[in-house]
């Protein structure tokens, strides 16, 4: 929606004052947007390679040898975390026309897929993996 007149320009995502120039606008969409893809592919194929890792059982779930060895709830976390990041982003860029369900939910998709990073990197750096 593009309106000169209410001194308002809405994108779907942000409002910008009359004075940005069309350009601006769309580079900004494109910058989001192109986040909350990179944010879905990330997702999508992190969990393709986490069912492809070699995986132990521990208490009737499987963990990911690799980095999660002996950490299944660091595990579990990371999972869920990867899969709201995948949920936020497909969310955000299926719901363009409704710019605060969009901005909410690539809002938590980018806060999930920087969680799912924080634990990875937390495993990593505890050292009890292969």
């Amino acid at each position: 929606m593009i309106c000169i007149e209410k001194q308002m320009v809405s994108t779907g995502y942000t409002f910008y004052p009359h004075h940005v120039s069309f350009s601006e606008m769309l580079s900004s969409i494109a910058v989001q947007t192109t986040i909350l893809e990179s944010i879905l592919f990330i997702s999508f194929t992190v969990a393709t390679i986490l069912i492809l890792l070699p995986h132990e059982y521990v208490k009737g779930s499987p963990v990911p040898i690799i980095v999660f060895k002996g950490h299944p709830a660091t595990f579990h976390a990371f999972t869920i975390c990867i899969i709201f990041a995948f949920s936020g982003a497909f969310c955000a860029l299926m719901t363009p026309n409704s710019p605060r369900i969009a901005s909410l939910c690539g809002c938590y998709s980018i806060a999930s897929m920087a969680s799912a990073i924080g634990l990875l990197i937390w495993a990593v750096r505890r050292g009890d993996h292969v």
